[in-house]
């Protein structure tokens, strides 16, 4: 491209050469006026200037094409590289995408394994907490039942002098308000009832004493319904009468005596009549 600027530019030094030769010929021509013959080889000279003038011209006119071509031949090559140059750019910008979305990927893959590890770990922590849950109620069961395994209970009424209660023509419930042993706290001497703290065999024993001149008796309850009875007649002395049972009661069932009707029993300062029982084991 240089050589052709530089041709370019010898074209146009000929060019203002020959147009100077020209106007220095029609000065010449103008001075002749004053003289002819001067004017005629001013004339002779221009004439044969004006050859060569166009003769450049047409020279410079192919030239000057012969450029625009190569012009718009660089221009067209220039845009082409252009063109390369923002492929090569999106190229690049397009490879750090990949680049960067594979990191991309990358890390959103470890984000679900860590999210899916957490998920595990929030699973294995409730299976653990349920677990926990589990053997802690399972120690509490232990615990409440080796607590409760020790239920026993005796007790005997509380009097400052002899005497009897009944007879009465209805049953009576009888409180032993004498309490000689309470393990577990499952009788309750104001009301003379045993609660089962606990699922399990009993065993309940009454001893009765009385007076001989009227029958003596009394009756075992679970729930208010009749389970035994210790029942002695009347005679002409001292008389007394036992009876036990075993029984299986839920937690909270309640076991109590009443006085049977007609009878009689002895509440002495010595403590002949007692009711007691106590867990044989839990079920």
């Amino acid at each position: 491209m240089s050589q052709e600027m530089s041709s370019l530019s010898v074209f146009s030094m000929k060019v203002s050469v020959a147009l100077l030769v020209f106007l220095c010929s029609s000065l010449l021509v103008v001075e002749g006026k004053r003289d002819g013959r001067e004017a005629e080889t001013a004339c002779a000279s221009q004439e044969n200037c004006l050859p060569e003038i166009f003769t450049l011209l047409r020279e410079m006119s192919t030239t000057i094409a012969v450029q625009k071509v190569d012009l718009s031949h660089t221009n067209t090559n220039l845009r082409s590289l252009e063109r390369q140059m923002e492929e090569l750019k999106n190229t690049k910008e397009e490879s750090e995408i990949k680049v960067l979305t594979e990191k991309l990927n990358t890390l959103e893959t470890k984000m679900k394994l860590c999210e899916q590890t957490i998920e595990e770990q929030k699973t294995q922590i409730h299976e653990m907490s349920v677990t926990n849950t589990e053997m802690k109620s399972k120690v509490e069961d232990l615990t409440r039942q080796i607590e409760v395994k020790k239920v026993a209970f005796s007790a005997s009424f509380a009097v400052s002098a002899n005497k009897h209660i009944g007879p009465l023509t209805a049953p009576t419930s009888l409180i032993y308000d004498h309490v000689f042993t309470n393990i577990g706290d499952a009788y309750n001497p104001k009301t003379g009832q045993f609660t089962a703290p606990v699922r399990g065999v009993y065993f309940f024993q009454l001893h009765i004493f009385a007076g001989g001149s009227n029958p003596a008796g009394a009756n075992l309850l679970k729930n208010g319904q009749h389970m035994i009875a210790a029942y002695n007649h009347k005679a002409p002395h001292d008389i007394n009468t036992s009876n036990g049972v075993s029984l299986l009661l839920e937690v909270g069932d309640v076991v109590s005596v009443t006085l049977g009707q007609g009878s009689w029993i002895a509440a002495y300062t010595s403590h002949l009549s007692t009711f007691g029982g106590y867990l044989l084991f839990p079920m």
